[in-house]
């Protein structure tokens, strides 16, 4: 059999010159879920892929109004901050001192709806207490628990409806690269940032729900409330569900999943030069 195969291979190399022209179909169809994350968690972290949580809050409080330059500026020199050593450009770090507010306001929103893929720890939600009996037990404080659902839950709803606005204006093409697709995702972050940052202020500040927890331990949590959500949080990802329908996980996006086709197969003269994604930092 090997023998057979292998003439048969050398038989094909003979007679005809294969390339890439001659298979047919050169994309694949994919979540757009994925893409959208992957571009997300590129524009809120640095080339080492590691969050920078001090700077990206700082970035978010001038992004939503927070904190005034000043304030900033006064922070990092706390914190022992060289405020000259900082680049005006091509750095995240930048957006500290450049005052670029549109790039502020969409590397924050990458960052906030890129929160609940981050592992989380929980130990904080919780107290040490000595019971009666002199033994020491772990015990769940309830309201730093219900101020930090209130939070996820808002950045759950408004992540939601960020990911189907940019899975909506994903202009699908058989021809568009992994690169061509971030591209687009970034441009619709970078228009509807500030709307996005404001739903996640409103939609916290309106929130009335009791929450109840289902399961909760240091990395994983599962809650409910009395308006038929569920969230459920873990080293892997995170689902949210309305009405028992995947809000957002799972590749779901308001219980929808969207493919685009993503080309995979790009002849050699076709090839563009590599492109890389304007992110915030690059701007």
């Amino acid at each position: 059999m090997k023998t057979a195969i292998g003439g048969l291979l050398f038989l094909i190399s003979q007679t005809v010159f294969s390339t890439v022209r001659d298979i047919k179909v050169k994309h694949i169809e994919v979540p757009a879920y994925n893409l959208i994350s992957d571009t997300l968690v590129g524009m809120s972290a640095p080339t080492n892929g590691k969050r920078n949580d001090f700077v990206m809050q700082l970035i978010c409080d001038l992004a939503r109004g927070d904190k005034t330059q000043e304030e900033v500026n006064a922070t990092l020199v706390r914190n022992n901050v060289d405020i000259e050593s900082i680049p005006q450009s091509k750095s995240i770090s930048s957006l500290l001192i450049n005052g670029k507010k549109a790039d502020q306001a969409a590397t924050c929103a990458a960052y906030i709806a890129t929160s609940l893929l981050v592992p989380t720890d929980n130990t904080a939600l919780f107290d040490k207490k000595k019971s009666n009996d002199g033994k020491e037990e772990v015990v769940l404080n309830a309201a730093r628990f219900a101020e930090e659902m209130k939070v996820k839950m808002s950045v759950a709803q408004a992540t939601a409806n960020l990911y189907a606005i940019i899975a909506s204006n994903l202009d699908g093409n058989s021809n568009q690269s992994f690169t061509d697709y971030q591209e687009n995702i970034a441009k619709t972050v970078y228009n509807y940032a500030p709307e996005y940052l404001h739903l996640v202020q409103t939609l916290y500040i309106n929130d009335r729900a009791a929450y109840t927890p289902r399961a909760l331990t240091k990395s994983t949590l599962v809650v409910e409330d009395n308006l038929s959500r569920e969230l459920q949080v873990d080293p892997q990802g995170f689902v949210l569900k309305s009405r028992g329908v995947i809000w957002l996980g799972e590749a779901k996006i308001l219980g929808k999943e969207f493919f685009v086709p993503l080309n995979i197969i790009i002849p050699p003269e076709e090839k563009k030069k590599s492109k890389t994604i304007k992110r915030t930092l690059n701007k």
